[in-house]
């Protein structure tokens, strides 16, 4: 039901760009109570969201033009020319869920094809665990754990996704190398 993202400059720690949607359930139109207690997400934002084929399309405008703005590639692209004065991207998240599970699935099950850029991504949740030999309880755990307080509200898409690029930001402030830990490439 929420769609979001932020671009972390990986050389200043600061989020150059964030994307957001609420996408609009077309099965089950109506949330659950449980949902909506859990984002904070109410009916009325999923109401006015845009179904998910179009928040792709929204998602995938926005990524070219934060590509020509800020000269990114993504590792899919590596073929292409000029990558010389590019700067590299990928996509992080926690755990592999949101992207090798749900969004994977749900593309499947609705027929819409996953853009090719979503199939390799860093799951921060296994590259702490391995960094600082620790398993973190949940995101919010793993800040805690390195003195970082929550920022917003825990479950909510786009904050959840800047306190990720925070934690991402530590990591690499504390000499972690980020590589991909999951492709779906063939």
């Amino acid at each position: 039901v929420e769609f979001p993202a932020v671009l972390l400059n990986a050389s200043t720690g600061e989020i150059d760009a964030e994307f957001h949607a609420y996408v609009q359930p077309q099965e089950h139109p109506v949330l659950s109570e449980f949902c909506t207690e859990l984002t904070g997400i109410t009916q009325n934002q999923v109401d006015e969201g845009v179904p998910l084929n179009i928040c792709l399309s929204q998602f995938l405008k926005w990524i070219q033009k934060i590509q020509n703005e800020k000269k990114i590639i993504f590792s899919s692209d590596i073929s292409s020319p000029s990558t010389s004065e590019a700067n590299p991207c990928t996509f992080v998240t926690w755990t592999d869920w949101d992207l090798g599970v749900c969004l994977q699935y749900e593309c499947k099950r609705k027929q819409l094809r996953k853009p090719d850029i979503l199939n390799s991504w860093i799951d921060l949740k296994a590259t702490y665990r391995a960094f600082y030999n620790r398993k973190p309880k949940g995101l919010s755990g793993a800040l805690q754990d390195l003195g970082i307080a929550f920022a917003g509200r825990e479950h909510s898409g786009l904050d959840d996704s800047r306190n990720t690029a925070r934690l991402a930001w530590r990591l690499i402030c504390d000499g972690c190398v980020l590589k991909i830990t999951k492709s779906l490439h063939k």
